[in-house]
């Protein structure tokens, strides 16, 4: 080891005497080795939090942008949900006043449908939502071939 030497206020000097003589060191000068010593790794572990702060700052903005942006994309989808909900109100004619009560029974029926199929497609138990429409919700699969282009299994009103 290389000498080194310090200077320590006479109050200091002796809470450093009784502090090592308490805690058995050999000397005071290995007390203040260690006093150093345990300064430093503190010091090292400090600046090793700091980055590990700086890392988790830096997810939190991440995991912030993509929140906003999910919530611009869902806005964007309750947009246009709205949107086509005014249009077919719009457009669609209501049903003569015989026909009514007939007409709202099977409208319920089919909502009651489209929450069902909702519901499945959210938890994944369906894969194409659009083919168990076609198949009016049977659980027989169709093959899994291409389409033909120029045919739509989509039925079309008007």
């Amino acid at each position: 080891m290389i000498p080194c030497s310090i200077r320590l206020r006479e109050a200091l000097k002796e809470k450093v005497e009784e502090i090592s003589t308490e805690r058995g060191y050999r000397s005071c000068s290995a007390f203040m080795v260690e006093a150093i010593e345990e300064k430093l790794r503190r010091d090292d572990a400090l600046e090793s939090m700091s980055e590990t702060e700086a890392r988790i700052a830096a997810s939190f903005n991440q995991v912030h942008r993509q929140l906003q942006s999910l919530h611009t994309a869902i806005q964007g989808q309750f947009a246009l949900t709205d949107a086509l909900a005014k249009y077919l109100l719009t457009c669609i004619v209501e049903p003569p006043g015989e026909l009514l009560t007939s007409a709202r029974a099977r409208a319920k029926d089919r909502y009651e449908k489209l929450l069902r199929m909702a519901a499945k497609t959210i938890t994944r138990e369906i894969e194409n939502p659009l083919m168990e429409t076609v198949n009016d919700g049977n659980d027989v699969r169709p093959p899994r071939a291409q389409p033909e282009l120029g045919r739509c299994a989509i039925r079309t009103c008007g």
